[in-house]
């Protein structure tokens, strides 16, 4: 495979073995497409067994190097049994954590159980899947790259829950970064913003009418689902992911995008209480 260097990218004829897990739908099926079409073999996850059977049929009849194998991050068993099923078939050169879920809802509406079902799903079951690759991936001087998001960065009203996973996901992959560096390992967090997915609609909306937060929530979603839908599409953050394996030496951080990369400039460089005064005013918390 030949991949075109630009943008500081330097150019390599090496196909991998990527695993990109949330690949059933929105910015996962977007990246194991694209990894795919460029000649890369990727095993793609998506959480029903029905919707990997169809999705491996799909890409068997297109002709692409892309498999999908069912996976429920918050079951321990079956990441246990996908990571050693990788392993039986000869390792992976790179792991791309992309699967997660969205719940909106004041932190005071938001059950215990709920909260640990968002963790399981978007940092515990990705973190225990890498956990159980890494021997492997130091072997072959492998990659992670972990899709993060800007709320990671600057949390939001209504998010919180989301918000967090993002920021210790971002702290995870930072970690690991200098752990594993040692070794040969890159690890990069490619941080999106707000993308016209599929992940406005599976939302998980709580609190209601009884809520004391209803009036300012239902303003909030609102302007979120309006942002996202107005958003660009999963490819920008594909794009970015393909570059961040095409670099001999990628950055800790990659924001997903034009408007994602000016955003994450203005948190950077914009005071906290001035970036979070903006940013309620954009989703009018």
């Amino acid at each position: 495979m030949a991949v075109i260097a630009g943008d500081g990218m330097t150019a390599t004829d090496r196909t991998r073995r990527v695993v990109v897990t949330g690949a059933g739908t929105g910015i996962g099926r977007a990246i194991a497409l694209r990894l795919a079409r460029a000649g890369h073999t990727v095993v793609g996850t998506a959480r029903a067994p029905s919707r990997a059977a169809e999705l491996s049929g799909d890409a068997r009849a297109a002709g692409l190097p892309l498999e999908y194998r069912p996976l429920d991050l918050s079951s321990r068993n079956q990441v246990e049994a996908l990571a050693a099923s990788l392993a039986e078939g000869g390792g992976i050169d790179v792991l791309v954590n992309n699967a997660g879920y969205g719940i909106f809802g004041a932190v005071e509406d938001v059950q215990p159980e709920q909260v640990l079902r968002q963790f399981d799903v978007n940092l515990f079951g990705p973190l225990l899947l890498t956990r159980l690759l890494m021997p492997g991936l130091r072997e072959r001087q492998g990659r992670i790259v972990w899709v993060g998001s800007l709320a990671g960065r600057q949390s939001l009203a209504f998010q919180g829950h989301y918000s967090a996973t993002k920021a210790a996901t971002a702290a995870v992959s930072d970690a690991l970064r200098m752990e594993l560096k040692p070794f040969g390992v890159h690890v990069t967090c490619v941080e999106p913003g707000d993308i016209s997915t599929e992940f406005t609609s599976s939302r998980i909306v709580l609190g209601g009418e009884e809520s004391a937060y209803a009036a300012r929530a239902a303003r909030s979603l609102a302007a979120v689902e309006r942002e996202e839908h107005h958003g660009p599409s999963p490819e920008c953050v594909a794009r970015a992911v393909e570059r961040v394996l095409a670099r001999r030496r990628p950055p800790a951080r990659v924001p997903a995008g034009r408007l994602g990369r000016t955003t994450a400039l203005f948190l950077r460089l914009a005071p906290y209480d001035v970036a979070q005064w903006v940013v309620a005013r954009l989703y009018r918390f």
